[in-house]
């Protein structure tokens, strides 16, 4: 170990304490020359005893001899690792083994076949009336029924217009209801009823939100494209709009007495009514020759 600076100021204060100052020179020699000699022998003593008993290290474990193979063919002796005989060039038995099994393949399920897309639909479009829509085409015949209040004779008003069960009532003796349909939903509905030799409009009604947007009138040609017969339509005599609708189209009223005649064979109403109603037919009505007069 080193001695500090602190330790050797420590030591020369003592020896000048001891010794005093003459005689200090002469001892502090006296000592480095026997730490020298110290030194030295020590030294001599540590190469010594090297010599004596050099350092070695273990030695290196000897490895056994790798075994050895004989060709199958021509009964040389090979060394491992060939695969092919170096006498006779066979390839070796222990190459001859099959490989290892291969796994097997994941069975891929089967894909589940595409969703079919939705069906687009083409508005606007005229179809017919489902049963779970009468209660929208109720509210059409109603709301749009409000314009014959303070028209038709007062006696002839009734709210609401059309009951429900006067419309079932209606769909059982054979009119079949079709609806014009828009992307907003349900905005018109008009009926048909198809009798022996003619065939009747019946309940042409369009709600007042889409009404001059020639809702009505396509559907009306719709019905006359499919219609071979004649055909006839019955509305309020006072109902003006209606009667200019219907003339618009082809229509043309019939006479009173023929009127009379055609609303008591083909419509179930009252006397009031038939009294205060009129009757328009179809070019093909009157082409017929069915008309009286």
């Amino acid at each position: 170990m080193g001695i500090d600076l602190e330790t050797l100021i420590i030591l020369a204060v003592l020896a000048f304490i001891l010794f005093g100052p003459e005689k200090l020179p002469e001892y502090a020699a006296t000592l480095g020359k026997f730490v020298a000699k110290m030194r030295q022998a020590t030294t001599e003593m540590t190469r010594q005893y090297q010599d004596q008993n050099p350092f070695s290290y273990p030695p290196e474990p000897t490895l056994p001899a790798a075994p050895e193979s004989t060709c199958p063919y021509c009964q040389q002796t090979v060394t491992p690792g060939f695969a092919f005989c170096p006498k006779c060039g066979q390839r070796l038995k222990e190459d001859h083994y099959p490989p290892p099994p291969q796994p097997p393949e994941p069975v891929r399920q089967a894909e589940a076949p595409p969703a079919p897309e939705p069906m687009q639909v083409a508005y606007p479009r005229i179809r017919p009336l489902n049963h779970e829509e009468i209660d929208r085409a109720l509210a059409i015949i109603n709301q749009a029924a409000l314009a014959y209040k303070g028209v038709i004779p007062a006696d002839c008003w009734h709210e609401p217009y059309m009951p429900e069960a006067e419309l079932r009532a209606e769909m059982a003796a054979g009119v079949q209801f079709w609806g014009y349909e828009s992307e907003a939903g349900l905005v018109g509905v008009m009926g048909r009823q198809d009798l022996q030799n003619v065939t009747l409009i019946r309940h042409a009604y369009v709600d007042p939100a889409a009404q001059r947007q020639g809702v009505g009138a396509r559907v009306l040609a719709y019905f006359l494209e499919e219609i071979p017969g004649p055909v006839l339509v019955g509305t309020w005599a006072a109902a003006w709009w209606a009667i200019r609708f219907y003339e618009k189209h082809g229509f043309r009223l019939v006479t009173q007495a023929e009127k009379n005649r055609l609303l008591n064979t083909y419509w179930t109403i009252s006397p009031r009514q038939v009294e205060t109603s009129v009757v328009l037919a179809d070019p093909k009505w009157f082409a017929s020759g069915a008309h009286a007069g």
